[in-house]
């Protein structure tokens, strides 16, 4: 069944209104997301590689497991479930730590556009490589990486989301 999601203004505030995911692309409707960086104690961050089937982004690198809130849901029982679900790796509301919301808009094509509210939070999770159960559907692989190379990788790699100030903001934090 598809992911229902709840319709936002142009201010992120809640219309409400509820359309199944691929009307709210289709349509233009602004929803929200969450976007969370996973941490561990050695200050590694998981880093995940999209799957090459992927709409947007295919095949590129990311420090964030991203994905929208569902209808009733909160962008923190978002993360839990999203982190889960892609990377198998369970997580409690208080290793979250909310950093910020950012307005995001990208025109795939006339009948898919992201029109999104992320919410952007930090996961400090003691986590190993081994810990990690990649979703194939969404994930190509995943891997640890110290926060100072991946620091190096944004800027000299071209196989990254390109997320600029949100990988500094994130290099700050940790």
């Amino acid at each position: 069944m598809e992911e229902l999601i709840e319709v936002l203004d142009c201010n992120g505030n809640k219309t409400g209104e509820i359309k199944p995911k691929s009307e709210i692309k289709k349509a233009g409707n602004y929803h929200r997301a969450i976007a969370v960086c996973i941490v561990n104690d050695k200050k590694e961050i998981i880093m995940q590689r999209r799957s090459k089937n992927k709409k947007v982004y295919a095949n590129l690198w990311s420090i964030f497991v991203k994905g929208h809130v569902r209808a009733g849901e909160t962008s923190e029982e978002a993360c839990i479930r999203e982190i889960n679900e892609e990377l198998g790796i369970s997580v409690k509301k208080e290793n979250l730590e909310y950093l910020y919301t950012i307005q995001e808009e990208l025109i795939i094509s006339e009948d898919y556009i992201e029109r999104i509210f992320f919410d952007v939070f930090l996961a400090r999770k003691n986590v190993k490589i081994d810990d990690v159960k990649i979703q194939e559907e969404e994930l190509e692989e995943a891997k640890l990486v110290y926060y100072m190379d991946v620091e190096n990788l944004v800027k000299n790699s071209d196989d990254m989301v390109p997320n600029p100030n949100d990988y500094e903001k994130i290099f700050k934090l940790i």
